[in-house]
């Protein structure tokens, strides 16, 4: 059984108002700018990074997690709501959060974490007090713990909470990517596990997955998608940095016997998207893991879309515990081929809060989705 994401439900965060929606193994997100659809994979960096990495809920301004300006601006409600149902592990996980401010100045704190599975209790944090269970969610440990940070971003993986540590491990896995070509470095000072949100350390990332594993099919990928590419390599750039190389061929008269080598800031913004695109598809898409792509067409010409999107299409039809892939966009390609089947349209009617439906054709037209997108047919 493949591990995924099956429905999000959010209260009081920015434009999402007792927003619902029910996911699939696949989906296309789709809707108007501003409809909420780069939100929608906020929310999951947000509780990633907050229940599982750690971060702060109060950052530095003008950074805003919880509390402030993320709440609904038309409401005076204080507290936020969050809630996720993950299948996997041979079981349905409900994961609950309530946050709401307190002080002067206020600060956001944690009225209530908890993690269930099948309706059992595994994990809770309420009102300061932290109750641990086992596996058989049996209550074992109760102690008092800081409002202001998440409990579940302390617990330590042991025996008897393997079910609990699976839930983290599926969550800190979780990746969005919304490529950058202009944040993407090309000089790696260390080693990162994953690649970040705009692939800015692609170049960190790319040392490591040299280290993890051989690179001989997303290298034959990249020979397919951009003209005149040979080759990609680290060539070390002192005091410990790896600096990345990419050949490339100038002209099929064969009189060159080495072709030149470019930095990879020295690409076009659609290469060097493409690269990471390629990258992500070929080392990130593990099973039970959900990956979110926010807009991976922006930058990339239509026939170099495509063949990216078909392999992902493919990666995801053949085997049931491959990744589910979450990929927000209105371009053509990805209407016709994902809307009328898996599509989500997020729409705001009136400016006001963010609401979710499946994608259809009200009308009946017959047209295809893009059609139905570029004449906003779609609406209902």
């Amino acid at each position: 059984m493949m591990a995924m994401l099956t429905r999000l439900y959010v209260d009081n965060f920015r434009c999402m108002v007792n927003f619902e929606c029910m996911l699939g193994p696949r989906q296309l997100v789709l809707g108007s700018n501003g409809s909420g659809k780069s939100s929608l994979f906020d929310v999951l960096r947000l509780l990633r990074d907050f229940c599982v990495r750690g971060d702060p809920p109060d950052p530095p301004a003008p950074l805003t997690r919880f509390g402030g300006n993320s709440r609904t601006r038309w409401q005076t409600v204080i507290e936020q709501t969050f809630e996720m149902d993950v299948l996997g592990n041979g079981g349905e996980y409900t994961f609950r959060l309530v946050v709401d401010s307190w002080g002067n100045p206020e600060r956001p704190r944690v009225l209530k974490e908890e993690v269930k599975l099948d309706g059992k209790p595994i994990f809770r944090f309420e009102k300061g007090e932290v109750h641990l269970f086992n596996d058989r969610a049996e209550a074992k440990v109760q102690y008092p713990f800081d409002w202001h940070r998440s409990a579940l971003a302390t617990i330590a993986e042991r025996k008897d909470n393997t079910k609990l540590t699976w839930f983290k491990r599926w969550l800190g896995g979780l990746l969005c990517v919304q490529p950058n070509p202009w944040a993407m470095r090309g000089i790696a000072a260390a080693e990162a596990e994953r690649p970040d949100l705009h692939l800015s350390n692609f170049a960190d990332w790319y040392r490591h997955l040299r280290q993890e594993s051989d690179d001989i099919e997303y290298v034959r990928d990249l020979c397919e998608v951009i003209e005149g590419f040979v080759s990609m390599r680290l060539e070390g750039a002192g005091e410990g940095r790896r600096e990345i190389k990419v050949r490339m061929r100038e002209s099929d008269d064969g009189k060159s016997a080495r072709p030149p080598e470019y930095l990879l800031t020295e690409l076009s913004e659609g290469q060097r998207v493409l690269i990471g695109l390629y990258a992500v598809l070929h080392f990130a898409l593990k099973p039970g893991t959900t990956l979110c792509f926010d807009e991976p067409d922006n930058f990339i010409a239509l026939r170099e879309v495509q063949p990216w999107l078909v392999k992902v299409l493919d990666r995801t039809e053949d085997d049931e515990s491959v990744a589910q892939v979450l990929i927000a966009s209105h371009h053509p390609e990805f209407l016709n081929r994902m809307a009328f089947k898996e599509g989500l349209m997020l729409d705001r009617p009136g400016g006001r809060h963010t609401r979710a439906r499946r994608f259809d054709d009200p009308s009946q037209t017959g047209l295809t989705a893009a059609e139905l997108v570029a004449r906003g047919w779609e609406r209902e």
